[in-house]
Formats: structure tokens, sequence, C-alpha cells
């Protein structure tokens, strides 16, 4: 058994040693597959819903008059919905799903192939190591950028629901909570 143990763990360091760059290459493929999920999750989570939820509650804040009795909300709810409703629309500029998902794709394949023909010795060390260098200068900062866009957006999306619930309120009860008619002077906020 110990013979067994013994020879295994021979093997393992060999083919460990078989090409320096396995390590990098298995790490950059794993951080590829885990932005591809996280870009996936946050749409299958309803990123998309919230922002046409953003863009309906915008839609109405423009048509709402500002007038002294009102505001507190232009000051506050309608300075949250602003934030929230700029964030999330960045989001849907930077690219679209399929383009995100086209370069994150696209970079795994290339990792993949490049992992294949390292560990089968097709090519020598140092194209390796250039084609290596190669995808983590094109992987390495979409990477980053997609988690950090995506931790933003799910921190925004936890919020939603309250702040959905809470503007849906505030525009039901507009003019009947106060029973104002707003002055024809008034401006309109600009979200």
């Amino acid at each position: 058994m110990k013979n067994y143990l013994i020879l295994g763990l021979c093997v393992g360091l060999l083919s460990a040693c078989s090409h320096p760059y396995a390590s990098d290459l298995k790490r950059l493929e794993a951080d590829t597959e885990a932005a591809l999920v996280s870009l996936q999750g946050l749409y299958a989570e309803g990123i998309e819903v919230d922002y046409a939820d953003l863009e309906r509650h915008a839609s109405i804040a423009r048509t709402k008059r500002f007038d002294s009795v009102h505001e507190p909300f232009f000051r506050n709810e309608f300075e949250v919905l602003k934030y929230h409703y700029r964030q999330t629309s960045r989001w849907f500029e930077l690219q679209s799903y399929a383009e995100w998902e086209a370069q994150l794709t696209y970079g795994l394949e290339q990792v993949r192939a490049l992992k294949h023909d390292a560990e089968k010795g097709l090519l020598d060390e140092e194209v390796v190591r250039q084609a290596l260098e190669s995808e983590k200068n094109a992987l390495l900062p979409l990477i980053a950028e997609i988690e950090t866009s995506c931790a933003a957006m799910r921190e925004l999306m936890a919020d939603h629901d309250s702040l959905d619930n809470h503007l849906q309120s505030m525009w039901d009860h507009w003019e009947k909570g106060n029973g104002t008619v707003l002055s024809d002077n008034s401006e309109n906020p600009t979200l």
C-alpha cells in the first residue's frame, strides 16, 4: 500500500513538473470560469428586471413637479433613485451581456487550448510563457472589471425590492397625502 502511495506521489510530482506554467494556467482558467459564472448569475438574479423598474420610476419622477411641499422627496428619495438608476445604467452602457460572455468564453477557450498544448508538450516553454502572458493581459483586466461591476450591481440589487416598493408607494400618495395642487412654476427633476 505504501509503495502505491509513494508511486502515486512521484507520478503526481513528475506530471506537475512537466510544464512550469501549469498552476498559472489552472488559476487563470478557474478565474475566468468564476467570472463567467458571476456574470451569468447576475442576469439570472434579474438585473434586467431591476433596471426596467428603475427606468419606470425615473420616467415617473421626471413628470413630478418640484415645489416646497415636495422638496424633501426631491432631496432624499429622488437622490437615491438617481444614484441607483445611474449606476445600473452604467452597467448596461459598458457592454451587453452577449459581449461580456463572448469575451470570457473566447478567453476561456484560449486558456484551455494553451493548457492542453502545454500539457501535451506541443509547445516549448518560452512559447507557453509568452502565450500565457498574452492571455493574462487580455483576461485579468476583464475579469477584474466584471467581478467588481457584478459585486456593485448585486449590492444595488439587494436594496431593489424595498426601493421599488417605497417609490411606488410615494407615487401612489404623491398628491393624495398633502392635498395640494402643484403650481405651474414648478421645475421637473433631472434624472
